[in-house]
């Protein structure tokens, strides 16, 4: 069978009643981490940064620990990477502003700033706040990519409706802006490295089109093509994708162009993310199956993280033929409470 394991993160607690936006890395001793902010709700003051770790072998993960927690101000989306001196750093946002409300210039997202914590001990201990951007308005998303041996880029949605990519030279001690992404509105950027040295930007929608955007990068993250739309329909949340050691370029998000997030999809690509060869669901059903994270581990095998009705982050690992057909479904969501186990 080659779904391996579905289960929930962490179940809910008095603490930790509501999560969403899961963040996903494989540390070099071998534990998968798993981020994500968990509280009351979005945006409220006693939202967190929250860590689980799964070790080699264990047959679930540890207790959630709070890594980031700013009193009286929710923490939002949270990234994560390790470099090449064994130093794990977590970029996040913290919001600001007006809480309530329907989201706008004041209000909620645009009001987060951007800062980063890190760990040289695989995320056992943390540092203090180190502040990438006191200017509001930047909401990071899907993890970073390695440009070169010190060299890391990711993107942020910013306010404008025009994606920022952030750029260290020096393996994520600085961070600098140095491009953006023209076209149509976008946000939330997943990225791939490509065979010919370009990048690619799969982004999440945020103007009236309902689709994926991409965008391209012939210079190393610094000008953009416009974003234009793809043929994927997107029901304007957020997505991510993973490029497999084998060239392939993995995409999960949800192929709805409603406002439903479901169904889940995970679709491959073989030839670097122009067209997509296979595409399967991974959960579907009443509900939102929402914001995923996607990685390769060493083993080979696909980890998947994503919301399930902001009850809980599900962990699913399964290996990449299962995409092209190989293997039994999930079984279908039909609850509303919390998570069950695929067996």
């Amino acid at each position: 069978m080659s779904i391996i394991r579905w289960e929930a993160v962490a179940e809910p607690s008095d603490r930790y009643p509501r999560c969403h936006c899961s963040a996903l890395w494989e540390l070099n001793n071998g534990d998968l981490i798993v981020g994500y902010y968990a509280g009351e709700d979005e945006a409220r003051p006693d939202a967190a940064v929250v860590i689980a770790r799964r070790t080699p072998g264990a047959n679930a993960f540890t207790s959630l620990q709070n890594i980031a927690d700013t009193p009286g101000k929710p923490e939002g989306n949270a990234i994560f990477f390790q470099n090449d001196a064994g130093r794990f750093i977590c970029v996040y946002g913290t919001m600001h502003g007006i809480l309530e409300g329907k989201a706008g210039p004041g209000v909620r997202w645009v009001t987060c700033d951007l800062r980063m914590k890190h760990s040289d001990d695989n995320g056992s201990t943390w540092s203090d706040v180190e502040m990438i951007e006191p200017e509001l308005g930047h909401v990071p998303h899907s993890k970073p990519i390695r440009l070169g041996s010190r060299e890391w880029l990711f993107g942020t949605e910013y306010k404008d409706a025009h994606t920022k990519m952030w750029k260290s030279d020096d393996d994520g001690a600085t961070w600098r802006v140095i491009g953006s992404v023209p076209g149509e509105p976008n946000q939330h950027p997943t990225l791939i490295r490509r065979d010919d040295g370009s990048i690619l930007a799969l982004l999440r929608p945020s103007g009236k089109h309902p689709n994926v955007l991409k965008s391209v990068s012939q210079d190393g993250g610094k000008t953009w093509s416009d974003a234009e739309v793809t043929d994927l329909p997107c029901p304007h949340a957020a997505i991510d994708a993973v490029k497999l050691a084998d060239g392939r370029v993995v995409l999960v998000w949800n192929d709805n162009p409603e406002r439903r997030r479901n169904p889940l999809t995970v679709a491959i690509s073989e030839d670097d993310g122009e067209t997509w060869s296979a595409r399967r669901n991974l959960q579907w059903g009443e509900g939102s199956f929402h914001y995923p994270a996607v990685i390769q581990s060493r083993s080979g095998n696909l980890h998947i993280t994503f919301t399930n009705n902001r009850v809980t982050i599900d962990h699913v690992e399964l290996t990449p033929d299962w995409i092209t057909g190989s293997g039994g479904d999930l079984s279908l969501w039909e609850g509303s409470g919390s998570a069950r186990r695929w067996s």
